[in-house]
């Protein structure tokens, strides 16, 4: 045994006078402990190979799936989902409409077939009743066939690659004979004769404190373990036109969920307070310049609840509609104390609170 041998020591079992040295990582061992190291060495090889072999058969696969490919499938079930829950609310939109329009033809189409039965057995018509009701009865069916109050268009802008739809309920026009067409309806506090109002796909965007967004966006919800303020507005800004955003009280605890509106021009010094929000804690319980008005007694709001905020730029006031209780609460807006543009604000309070946009 030489003394260079001597000196060095197995890396395995740490004895010396070893003989022989691996020159990839660098270590001495004994005879015994470098035939192991050497095995070792052998089975890496062998995993090697296997690593190989799986690669090439999933690159020789037919079905090979890049992570790229399946990003595309994501977006495109996405969307195939927006665009399904976008049709579905017109559908519902539209039906809504044809049932309030069917129930006024059918009590006009009362009133004209009692004018007729009442003229016939009186023996008292002439060709001047017979062209009125055939004008009354075409003017029935175009108002259910041809309708010039409704239409459903497409989204404009020049922005969205997949266009959606909307369905445009235009005020009445006036009819020339006796027939009553459809009005819109009379709800909790008066509404204006202008009834366009355009869905928004809207999404949440953190402002300030604990909150977590989900779903693309479109879910919120208070992350904090204890009470305490979070707040979230939405990512579109709005100065003109009427836009509803559709809400769902997917969870809340004792306290409520703030919905409405503040002045995005406005320089937010402090989350808590700022003069340009308006809104609801609940119906009977609102914001107005920044201060409380009413109370939350009375807890109407409730989980699963389904409600939704009108943007009325227009006619400078915001509305929330509490479908289940069929409510519709009005605020106007004194454009000098919130000025345009406008976006929506959240406000949840309880550990959990989690609201969902629907459109």
């Amino acid at each position: 045994m030489t003394l260079e041998t001597e000196g060095k020591i197995c890396a395995t079992c740490s004895k010396s006078g070893c003989t022989a040295m691996c020159f990839g990582c660098q270590q001495s061992f004994c005879t015994k402990h470098f035939i192991k190291h050497r095995l070792y060495l052998s089975q890496q090889m062998k995993n090697l190979h296997e690593k190989q072999e799986i690669f090439q058969h999933d690159l020789d696969r037919d079905s090979f799936e890049h992570p790229l490919l399946t990003n595309i499938y994501t977006w495109e079930q996405k969307s195939i989902k927006q665009i399904q829950e976008t049709a579905e609310k017109a559908r519902n939109d539209i039906q809504h409409w044809i049932d309030k329009t069917k129930s006024v033809v059918q009590n006009n189409l009362n009133q004209i077939n009692e004018q007729v039965r009442s003229s016939e057995k009186a023996d008292n018509y002439t060709e001047l009743d017979f062209a009125k009701w055939s004008k009354q009865l075409e003017e029935l069916r175009n108002l259910l066939e041809k309708p010039s109050n409704i239409e459903v268009v497409e989204d404009e802008k020049p922005w969205s690659f997949i266009r959606t739809i909307k369905v445009i309920d235009k005020q009445p026009p006036i009819s020339c004979s006796s027939i009553e067409l459809p009005k819109p309806e009379s709800r909790h506090h008066h509404h204006h004769h202008q009834r366009s109002i355009e869905s928004i796909q809207e999404r949440f965007k953190v402002m300030f404190g604990p909150c977590k967004l989900t779903e693309d966006d479109r879910v919120v919800t208070h992350s904090s373990y204890r009470a305490g303020l979070s707040q979230t507005s939405g990512i579109n800004q709005y100065s003109s036109g009427r836009h509803s955003i559709p809400f769902l009280i997917e969870k809340k605890g004792n306290k409520n969920i703030f919905i409405g509106i503040l002045s995005s021009s406005h320089k937010i010094i402090s989350p808590t307070f700022d003069y340009s929000v308006h809104g609801w804690w609940n119906l009977d319980h609102m914001i107005v310049n920044g201060e409380s008005k009413g109370g939350d007694s009375n807890e109407i709001i409730q989980i699963g609840d389904k409600i939704t905020l009108i943007i009325d730029c227009d006619n400078q006031e915001i509305q929330l509609e509490h479908q289940r209780s069929k409510r519709l609460e009005n605020l106007p807006i004194k454009i000098g104390v919130c000025p345009f543009p406008w976006k929506i604000l959240i406000r949840l309070l309880h550990p959990g609170d989690s609201l969902r946009i629907l459109c």
